[in-house]
């Protein structure tokens, strides 16, 4: 199995023609069968992925990890590019969504509304997916408390708009050799809540490595908050591997790299992880 990161928000070290860009989309090759995770934010999803070298037209199926424009940005572009393949979502992900972090409303939602010619391609997730090779969660329950940055992001129409539930989170997690691979968006359902669901679902299954945005932001998360939810995913994934970026900022970083030592790496467009 082998994972690149075609769009993120922090640029390749080795190639600085790749666009880097506040987003997120993992690509995953399993046993030459094409996936795609998250679709990245509008113009970066094809050039980086045509300089990478791996073909869109060749996506058999795709997931939505929840419907903000970072992750879904480029969505409309890959369905016209890709002409078989079905997307899977989460339930009111394309109900509109708002940011208020400025102050004003921020319209933060998919920039795309289906249309007849690929509404048959779009499918919505109501209860878990399990397949042969990987299982698709749908928003994960749980006691541990979810990122504060959560506080400030509605949805629902202008007029009645609500602070999200984000019941449209969607994690992948795929069957490896050595254990389960498991993706995540943004974690807004909580990065704790999230690695609990996996183990409910499978408690013999070992998890070989976490990989995505945890959404562990340096204005929202207190460094009490913050070390405690890193050292609880510490202590809960004594084994696992880690890779985190996107919406895990450098404060989290920095205590994720402190916890995991040589188990943790930092997302970067364009980066490979085999397992």
């Amino acid at each position: 199995m082998t994972l690149t990161i075609l769009s993120e928000n922090t640029p390749n070290p080795d190639d600085i023609g790749l666009k880097a860009e506040h987003g997120l989309s993992i690509h995953i090759s399993l046993n030459d069968y094409s996936m795609l995770y998250d679709f990245g934010p509008g113009g970066t999803l094809v050039p980086n992925s045509e300089k990478i070298g791996i073909s869109l037209q060749d996506v058999k199926l795709a997931v939505l990890s929840h419907g903000h424009y970072d992750h879904a940005g480029d969505l409309e572009v890959f369905l016209g590019l890709n002409k078989k393949a079905t997307v899977y979502h989460g339930k009111d992900a394309f109900v509109p969504k708002w940011s208020i972090s400025g102050g004003s409303p921020k319209e933060v939602g998919i920039p795309f509304t289906p249309d007849s010619d690929v509404a048959d391609r779009i499918s919505v997730v109501h209860k878990r997916d399990d397949r042969d090779d990987f299982i698709i969660l749908t928003a994960a329950p749980g006691h541990w408390l979810r990122p504060k940055g959560n506080n400030t992001l509605l949805m629902g129409p202008a007029g009645e708009r609500l602070q999200d539930d984000f019941v449209d989170e969607l994690t992948l997690v795929v069957r490896g050799e050595k254990g389960l691979v498991v993706l995540t968006g943004c974690s807004h359902r909580g990065i704790l809540n999230i690695v609990d669901q996996v183990k409910t679902y499978c408690p013999d299954c070992p998890i070989n490595a976490l990989i995505g945005g945890f959404h562990l932001t340096d204005k929202d998360e207190t460094e009490e908050s913050l070390m405690s939810t890193c050292t609880r995913l510490a202590e809960s994934l004594p084994e696992s591997r880690i890779y985190s970026g996107h919406c895990t900022e450098k404060n989290a970083d920095k205590a994720l790299k402190e916890l995991f030592q040589d188990r943790y790496e930092p997302l970067y467009v364009g980066k490979v992880m085999t397992f």
